[in-house]
């Protein structure tokens, strides 16, 4: 299972949303898209990532709702992201996963261009399936 490419597994490419696009923009993409994790990109360069725990820690944390929908999503997001390489394999993206408090890595290539996504999830459904199998 080590050796498995993770473009096998991965989600190719991803919603995405700008830097200058507005917090709620985020939050109605990753609920009509019924997703958790969403890249930032500027072009098709990655410069960040939103989750849905991101937006939950603003409206919890904040009482002033309409002026938090305002904000841009640059201003949110996380920009020490942990990702893969194009190249990467199922273990590495395990190995990545089960070292941080995050469930998202970004695949890219050498210039940050965003090829996909491999979530927590998508390791656990390719478990699943070989358990299966």
């Amino acid at each position: 299972m080590r050796d498995v490419p993770i473009d096998r597994i991965m989600t190719p490419d991803p919603a995405t949303i700008g830097p200058q696009q507005t917090v709620a923009e985020a939050r109605r993409v990753l609920e009509t898209d019924a997703i958790n994790h969403l890249p930032v990109v500027e072009g098709d360069r990655l410069v960040g990532i939103v989750s849905s725990s991101d937006l939950l820690k603003l409206h919890l944390f904040d009482d002033k709702l309409p002026l938090v929908e305002a904000a841009t999503v640059g201003q949110i997001m996380e920009t020490s992201i942990i990702v893969l390489d194009r190249d990467a394999t199922l273990r590495e993206a395990a190995e990545k996963l089960s070292m941080g408090s995050f469930h998202a890595l970004p695949v890219v290539d050498r210039k940050r261009r965003l090829h996909g996504i491999v979530t927590s999830s998508d390791i656990i459904g390719e478990l699943l399936r070989r358990l299966a199998g």
